[in-house]
């Protein structure tokens, strides 16, 4: 049988956009960065896929993940990356994707000047599935997104549905003062993040008290400093949001010392 497809008559069968991952956002993604050849916390995000996959009634198919991985970076001639691996149900059995390209998304100027936010309009629904998984329906999100991109932002900070900070559109979020941190709790929206781990462990063993709790829009203008997280972003300075500078509206450096340990940590 043939459909429409971009402005051409194609044959249907065989086609994975006709699978439910595509057709109803039945999926799961990973994305994570490549260093000299390295992907960072592979087996932390296998973890969370494995889990995720498991949430979602999908059956992980058995793949040497590293030796497929190694055979894309070879193929592409490609050191530092990006890699989104996702899995995705089709009616029969289970779909995987594995992308590779060449990293190029920040430059380190971006750290150096941090991003700027603004409070999405958008809420995130903190009871929903896809805020316990990297699901591929992951519309709310970039329409955050796009919404503070219009306005000139660089991220959208989220609400979820009790009026409580959830997190970025990409990213988790964490507010310093002194040497107490807080980020909000992963019930309320904040996403299971691997970055955020790594940067909770880091903050700990540099003997900041951490704290996973309620957090509201106020608590990011009285913070001293606050930085945004993510396996892509790394560790990033925030030094506004909407129109009014957050901590000294300059990096601070709680941020810069996560950031070089997190490097570290790769390195290792």
């Amino acid at each position: 049988m043939k459909a429409y497809i971009n402005g051409h008559l194609q044959e249907a069968a065989g086609n994975d956009i006709f699978e439910p991952g595509f057709l109803f956002g039945w999926g799961v993604f990973e994305p994570l960065r490549v260093y000299a050849g390295k992907p960072a916390f592979l087996d932390a995000h296998l973890s969370r896929l494995a889990n995720s996959c498991r949430l979602l009634s999908l059956e992980l198919p058995k793949i040497e993940w590293q030796v497929e991985l190694d055979r894309l970076l070879q193929e592409n001639k490609l050191t530092d990356a990006y890699v989104r691996l996702t899995v995705y149900k089709k009616r029969k059995d289970t779909g995987v994707l594995i992308y590779v390209d060449d990293f190029r998304y920040y430059v380190p100027t971006a750290y150096d000047n941090g991003f700027t936010t603004g409070i999405s309009t958008i809420r995130r629904d903190e009871n929903d599935i896809s805020c316990k998984v990297k699901a591929i329906s992951y519309l709310n999100n970039r329409l955050a997104w796009h919404e503070a991109a219009g306005k000139g932002k660089d991220e959208a900070l989220m609400l979820n549905l009790k009026g409580d900070l959830a997190g970025g559109s990409r990213s988790n979020i964490f507010l310093v003062n002194d040497n107490k941190v807080i980020t909000p709790r992963l019930e309320d929206g904040a996403f299971c993040g691997i970055t955020r781990q790594v940067v909770i462990d880091i903050l700990r063993d540099m003997h900041f008290e951490v704290s996973e709790q309620v957090t509201r829009e106020q608590d990011i203008y009285s913070a001293q400093e606050v930085f945004i997280t993510s396996s892509l972003l790394e560790v990033m300075p925030i030094v506004g949001c909407g129109n009014q500078a957050t901590g000294c509206g300059k990096p601070g450096p709680v941020a810069v010392k996560i950031r070089q340990e997190y490097h570290r940590r790769i390195n290792e």
